[in-house]
């Protein structure tokens, strides 16, 4: 991706350009393949830094809420055990 991305066509009439510089309007300062280096370089560098922390599981218990209580983007999930499924295996098998 970062290729395809990054290389200069070398004819018609985008020639010279690449698809980054056409999307965003900005010159690349180097060739793709260098530009590919230091991109890794700089990744490398920054997972050096952030593999040293650990993570942690985070658990939350909530209390059961409302629509009008949940926050805009998070959707209420029924318990599977209480909600009624008109989907069956056998439903699936014969479709």
């Amino acid at each position: 991706m970062f290729y395809h991305n990054h290389r200069r066509y070398k004819s018609g009439k985008r020639q010279g350009k690449a698809p980054i510089e056409l999307l965003t309007g900005e010159a690349l300062e180097a060739d793709w393949v260098e530009l590919l280096l230091q991109h890794t370089q700089e990744a490398s560098r920054g997972a050096s830094l952030t593999s040293s922390s650990p993570l942690a599981l985070v658990l939350q218990c909530h209390e059961p809420t409302t629509p009008s209580q949940t926050p805009p983007g998070q959707a209420l999930l029924e318990d599977s055990t209480q909600s009624d499924h008109a989907w069956s295996p056998m439903a699936a098998e014969a479709a």
